[in-house]
Order: structure tokens, then sequence, then C-alpha cells
């Protein structure tokens, strides 16, 4: 155990998540760690939630909005409240594993990093164990690898709280899927990440595919991130080349994953035709479109 113990501020933002919430806020009381504070912001909901919320003590101090914010602005409203050196980030139906904060909090003061992440696993709404995903990177510059594969999950974020106070950092209230990734690689182009080989979050998947909504949310709001960190520093780009280069490719497959969920598959050949010698899987997508399946069977095809 750490002697000298900074406070950690554990956000949850919460609207209508009674299901799981109990087991989720009890994953913080069961940590090794002590010193932490949950910041809980309900985002006026009608169910359960408020009275699960208020039934735990002083360590829990429970906020309410006045009307349903984007959960962005939800975040941002939480984190106003946060008095921690350090911010963590629980969802509603998400745990964190007993030695989550211990061991991190150790990480972020040993290595002086202004944010981490560690190695998950995923669970379906039983509890039960669908995979585990342990981390890639090392710790350090790795903007451009984040760029190559995203492997940051928001339940196993630390963040020091400094940082976002002196940089005026936030979560972007506009944008919907992906307010995280906005926050979490604006600091990896700026600063070096820590990286925990550790479990350390259980994260609960309710739903295996994304809508068709959020697909397109994926692209757009993916390339509004890029673009928006090239504006501020062009010198990215000619630092990392392959690796934008691998990103945006990424999104020329997630509009053609939209556009074979909307049955478009000659506007899907399209945004694929420009990027098919890039990686087999992006080339057996693009001949599929051609064989005469149906978009469920296409994209079970390319899941596997």
């Amino acid at each position: 155990m750490i002697d000298s113990s900074p406070l950690v501020s554990i956000i949850m933002n919460c609207y209508n998540s009674d299901r799981f919430l109990k087991e989720a806020i009890d994953s913080v009381y069961a940590q090794t760690y002590s010193k932490w504070e949950i910041v809980f912001w309900d985002n006026f909901s009608t169910d359960k939630s408020p009275q699960i919320a208020r039934s735990y003590d002083e360590k829990l101090k429970y906020n309410c909005g006045e009307q349903t914010v984007p959960l962005g602005a939800a975040r941002n409203l939480a984190l106003k409240k946060a008095t921690g050196k350090y911010i963590a980030f629980l969802d509603c139906d998400d745990l964190f594993l007993p030695e989550k904060l211990e061991r991190q909090v150790e990480l972020m003061e040993n290595e002086n990093c202004v944010l981490s992440y560690g190695s998950i696993i995923v669970i379906d709404e039983n509890g039960s164990t669908i995979r585990k995903n342990r981390m890639k990177n090392h710790g350090g510059f790795i903007f451009d690898k984040l760029l190559t594969k995203y492997e940051i999950n928001m339940q196993s974020v630390m963040v020091r709280r400094s940082i976002i106070d002196e940089k005026k950092l936030e979560f972007n209230p506009n944008l919907g899927y992906s307010p995280d990734y906005n926050l979490f690689m604006e600091i990896a182009s700026r600063y070096p990440i820590g990286v925990m080989d550790d479990y350390i979050v259980k994260y609960r998947v309710l739903s295996d595919s994304l809508s068709r909504k959020s697909l397109h949310l994926v692209s757009k709001e993916i390339e509004y991130t890029l673009n928006n960190i090239l504006s501020r520093d062009p010198r990215l780009k000619l630092k990392y080349p392959q690796a934008f280069r691998s990103a945006f490719r990424k999104l020329n497959y997630y509009n053609a994953i939209d556009m074979i969920n909307r049955e478009e598959f000659k506007e899907a050949r399209k945004e694929l035709l420009d990027i098919i010698l890039c990686s087999p899987k992006y080339l057996i997508l693009y001949i599929l479109t051609f064989l005469g399946f149906s978009k469920k069977t296409i994209l079970r095809l390319i899941r596997r």
C-alpha cells in the first residue's frame, strides 16, 4: 500500500442505470486503496438510480442535474465537482477489480505520467467472461500506436486532474459517440502515457453490435478528432505519416460498414476501393459485397 495516498475522484455518470448500479458502486467500496471519493452525477434519472446512490455514505457525493444533457456535458459537470489529485471513471454497468486504484495510483506516482490505462476483462450481462483484452502497448509516447489501434477503455483510465485544469481540457459535449476518444487522444498527442499489463476492470457488453447511427458517428467523430489534433499541431502528420494513413483508412472502413448496414453495396465498394490493398480484411469485405450475400451474412463473416 502506498504511504502517502493522494485522493482519487471517481466520476460516475448515471442515467436510468439501476440494473447494475449497486454492483458497480460496491466494486469501488471493495477497493484495497481507501482514499477515494465517488463524484456521482445523476443525469436526471427516472428509475431507482437516485435511491440506490443515496443509500451509501458520504464518500459518495451525489449530484443531480436539473435536466438530461449529452454524456460529454454530464461528464464535464461531474469533473468540476472532483477534488482529487487523480480522476478515474466508472460507468454504472461496469466494475473495478479490487486492486485497480492501488496499482494505478502507484503507477501514476512512480512514473509521473498524466494518464494511464490498463487491461480489461469483457463480461456479458450475467457477469460471465467473454474475453480478456490485455493491452499491447508499453508506456511512453504512444500516440502513433493509438492511431493505428486504439485500445483505451475508459473504465481503466486514470488521469491527473492538474492537466485537465491547466490545459482547460474537457469532454466535447457535441460528440455523441466518442467524447472520451477525443479527450484521451488529445492528451496522448502531447504527453507520455502509462500502460498497465494488469487486468483492472470488468467491462460489461450489453450489445455486441454498433447501431447504424453510432457507426455513422464513429466515422464522423474520429475524423473530427484527427483533423482537430492536426490543426493544432500539423507537425504530427509529418512525424507519424504511416499511423495517420492507417487511422484515416479506418474511416473508409467504418463508412463501408455503415453503407452495408443500409444495403448500399455499390457505395460501400467505392469506400473500400482506395484501401483494399492495405489489409486482407478490406479486400475480403470488398469481394463479399459482389457475392449476393445479405448484409447480416457479410457482417457476420467479416467479424470472424
